[in-house]
């Protein structure tokens, strides 16, 4: 850790919270200016955001965001048994539409989201006169800020100012950062994620295993999380450097000799006891604990397998969806491998662990989910620190895609 990233002055809060704000403010011009003059989607069924009567705030709710607002007013068991009023529904939450109605696997995709944001819908919307819509826009940039600042402080803990702000900046024009501004529960997630390695990275377990089971509950990818949790802890016990040293019989053995002498590291299993309490919650119910693999795997891209397996399946969708993701699996592969040895190596076990969790599943919205692979965007700011005509190209073309795609997000076009 430099002298330079252990102090954090007022003045480099401030250009740390400008970025935020810039960049927020760019991205609500983006969906306004694209709301009003860009022509929406056309689909076979009457989708509600897609309606010419939909307003812009409301499809800040599109795709994943209507199923979060239900979630919270309608709740897992009637929404999935179909136990509601659509019309009523419908006058109330205004996401709603017949293909979420009916029986079967579109009913149940439910169960594909993690419970912990719409129950912070639950308990936020009748302080907004039960405004689910508003609960969920003021939440998620709410928890967008939390974010910056945890990924700022994260980023503090081994660059200067300046690199850290180019990483903040990379992490908030991501092509796919468009959901960080939407009703989704990544910035949630993301939020926890980054307070918990922050607070492993300075020895405070409770605090990051209080963060980890939270962001736990709020998406399946904390699995990932795990890893640099697990491994951060081990490397402070290691009795040397290296990316095996943690691994080392002695080493390992050290870390849980460790535990005995120091019992407050139990709180770390505050993470995943976050993933145990959504099982036992999904179990109540549904009656199945695992009930989200199931609709997962009955989705006709959910499924499991090797990586050159589920690249090869993301090139057979088609160009509309390989052109979007296979050069994002391709950077963070390049990242991983150009910044060995040059990032701490707790980001780059948690850089690798990413990647191998999304090239082992599969999935069709990729460009949104790396969003999420926090410390990409630190081994990005380590790699370009000393090429400045590079970093500008690349933050600039970032920043462009992001609103391309953010355009067509808010207009009701399917982008991930």
């Amino acid at each position: 850790m430099s002298e330079d990233a252990k102090i954090i002055s007022a003045k480099e809060w401030a250009g740390a919270l400008g970025v935020m704000v810039v960049l927020k403010l760019l991205m609500l011009g983006v969906f306004a200016c694209s709301h009003h003059y860009l022509p929406r989607a056309s689909y076979h069924a009457d989708l509600w955001m897609t309606r010419p009567s939909t307003t812009l705030f409301q499809n800040l709710a599109n795709f994943d965001g209507a199923w979060f607002v239900r979630l919270a007013a309608i709740g897992y068991q009637k929404l999935t048994s179909g136990d509601y009023d659509l019309e009523a529904e419908t006058a109330r939450l205004k996401v709603m539409d017949e293909l979420g109605y009916r029986d079967g696997i579109d009913r149940r995709y439910a169960f594909r989201h993690w419970p912990l944001f719409p129950l912070l819908l639950r308990a936020t919307a009748p302080a907004l006169h039960h405004n689910f819509l508003l609960a969920g826009v003021l939440l998620a940039n709410l928890f967008y800020f939390g974010y910056g600042i945890f990924f700022y402080k994260l980023a503090r803990l081994d660059f200067a100012h300046e690199a850290s702000l180019f990483a903040l900046a990379l992490a908030l024009v991501h092509p796919g950062a468009y959901s960080l501004t939407a009703i989704y529960n990544e910035p949630v997630f993301l939020c926890f994620a980054a307070a918990s390695l922050y607070f492993m990275r300075q020895d405070r377990y409770f605090w990051g295993g209080l963060f980890g089971g939270l962001a736990s509950m709020t998406r399946i990818e904390a699995i990932v999380l795990y890893v640099p949790i697990i491994y951060e802890y081990l490397r402070k016990t290691a009795q040397e450097d290296g990316l095996f040293a943690p691994l080392r019989w002695k080493n390992f053995r050290a870390g849980l000799v460790r535990v005995s002498r120091e019992p407050r590291s139990l709180w770390l299993l505050l993470a995943p006891l976050g993933s145990a309490a959504v099982l036992l919650y999904f179990h109540l119910v549904s009656g199945n604990a695992f009930m989200f693999v199931h609709v997962h795997e009955a989705n006709i891209y959910g499924h499991f397998g090797f990586p050159w397996q589920m690249l090869y399946a993301t090139y057979l969708k088609g160009p509309d969806t390989c052109l979007k993701e296979l050069p994002l699996h391709a950077l963070l592969l390049l990242v991983i491998i150009f910044s060995f040895g040059k990032i701490n190596w707790t980001w780059w076990v948690w850089s690798a662990a990413f990647w191998l969790f999304y090239t082992t599943n599969g999935n069709h919205s990729y460009l949104r989910y790396q969003v999420m692979a926090v410390p990409m965007f630190l081994g990005l700011a380590a790699l370009l620190a000393d090429r400045p005509a590079l970093k500008y190209a690349y933050l600039a073309a970032s920043a462009s895609a992001m609103a391309f795609f953010g355009a067509m997000y808010i207009n009701g076009f399917w982008v991930a």
